[in-house]
């Protein structure tokens, strides 16, 4: 290949900004390293401490709470709530059940956490923290009516939380129990939904591919929602979709485009593909696969689409 062959410049952009990419997330990782490792210091130093023989007293208490955070970070549940529990008996303090709650929450003792978040709520009836807790356990327990009442609360506390009722109209729908009068009242299909909440935009899209596929490819956005689409055969030649449709080497299109779609256009067929990550808004970290709720921090429809160009496993007859 000639250096002054455009598609060698294309090559060279795109390695410059991969090395680049990689640098920084080097670094990341390493600060994370040596973050963790600072903690894995301190927890080897309590490694053969035995958790029951530790006495929870008011001038060690702002101590044992650090170290079972620590153990809650490291992941070591079982250590954390031990830890927990032990403070509990001493300090008989609505926090501490927060943080047993959020531990059985963590650790998939989802049942546990929701009998510590009612425990909570017998003490202070509106706490809020107790309440959001019980709406993620609820959800991942699929107790749908449940939600509506903890939503009802939050109304009468006055604080609006349009997301978390889209998500439960959401599911009370697709499960087919949306039969709450006034929860309910005015939604009588996902078109229902969108039609308030414009924000499940991509869940009322995913729902279409499955249903309608004409009238999701006219909704849909060509990049924002490229994950939904690019690998289906059923792309229409229409001029929105003309750089996705180049991108897969099934026409030309000369219009400008994001960067991977534009790479992968004067890319060889063969040589990279495109793969898909998601990014929380709110929290900043990113996953493999989109969740309506993020996995991190819980927040609701905030998750943004982020393209990334990925060799093929397979390379085969690859032309220059």
């Amino acid at each position: 290949m000639n250096y002054r062959d455009p598609l060698f410049s294309v090559i060279v952009f795109f390695i410059i900004v991969l090395i680049t990419v990689l640098v920084t997330l080097g670094i990341g990782r390493l600060r994370q390293y040596f973050k963790d490792k600072e903690i894995e210091e301190l927890l080897n130093d309590f490694e053969y401490v035995e958790i029951e023989e530790i006495k929870p007293e008011k001038s060690n208490v702002n101590a044992l709470l650090l170290l079972a955070q620590a153990f809650e970070m490291k992941g070591d549940y079982e250590k954390a709530l031990k830890i927990y529990l032990l403070m509990e008996k001493e300090e008989k303090s609505v926090e501490i059940l927060k943080k047993i709650a959020n531990v059985y929450f963590k650790a998939g003792f989802l049942h546990k956490a929701r009998e510590m978040c009612y425990k909570i709520l017998k003490i202070h009836p509106r706490d809020k923290e107790a309440l959001k807790l019980l709406i993620w356990v609820d959800e991942k327990l699929g107790f749908y009516k449940e939600i509506v009442d903890i939503i009802e609360i939050f109304d009468e506390l006055e604080i609006e939380m349009p997301k978390e009722k889209a998500n439960a109209l959401i599911k009370l729908l697709t499960k087919k129990q949306c039969d709450i009068s006034e929860f309910c009242e005015g939604f009588n299909d996902f078109e229902d939904i969108y039609r308030e909440y414009p924000f499940v935009k991509r869940e009322y899209l995913e729902y279409l591919f499955k249903k309608n596929p004409k009238k999701a490819f006219e909704l849909a956005d060509a990049y924002e929602h490229i994950d939904l689409f690019f690998y289906r055969d059923d792309i229409p030649d229409e001029e929105k979709f003309c750089n996705v449709l180049a991108a897969k080497k099934l026409k030309k299109c000369e219009k400008k485009a994001p960067f991977e779609i534009e790479v992968l256009k004067h890319l060889p067929e063969n040589l990279a593909e495109l793969e898909f990550e998601y990014i929380c808004r709110n929290c900043k970290k990113t996953f493999p696969l989109y969740s309506t709720r993020c996995p991190n921090c819980h927040e609701l429809f905030s998750q943004k689409l982020i393209m990334k160009i990925s060799p093929k496993n397979s390379v085969e007859n690859i032309e220059f």
